[in-house]
């Protein structure tokens, strides 16, 4: 869904209408990937591939989409973490990442062992 949202929304971060004044050269250095062309493709090309291995049992594919996935989401999670942390019109939204990349790291530390 993140994928789908993001590609219909490129450049939305650059946008001075929701991100008010325009972010520092520094800032958007670390979030400038959130919302290009690329990251959503590889979103949805992720997304895809675990719904693909959930609904039709296919282990190897839902847990190579989870692991091609994480780098990307554990990225985000640090981008809004910082983005949050130095502006402080974003309060919740270092909450929400760390709560997402505390998630992500439980789910892969946790695994699968029930041998399917």
């Amino acid at each position: 869904m993140s994928g789908l949202y993001i590609w219909f929304h490129q450049g939305y971060l650059d946008d001075p209408r929701v991100t008010p004044p325009p972010p520092s050269p520094a800032e958007h250095a670390i979030f400038a990937f959130a919302d290009d062309w690329w990251f959503s493709l590889w979103l949805i090309i992720c997304g895809l591939a675990i719904l693909v291995g959930v609904f039709h049992n296919r282990r190897l594919l839902r847990d190579g989409g989870l692991v091609a996935l994480s780098p990307a989401m554990g990225a985000l999670s640090v981008a809004f973490i910082v983005r949050g942390l130095f502006d402080v019109r974003f309060n919740l939204t270092w909450v929400f990442a760390l709560l997402m990349l505390f998630l992500l790291v439980g789910t892969l530390i946790r695994g699968d062992t029930h041998g399917y």
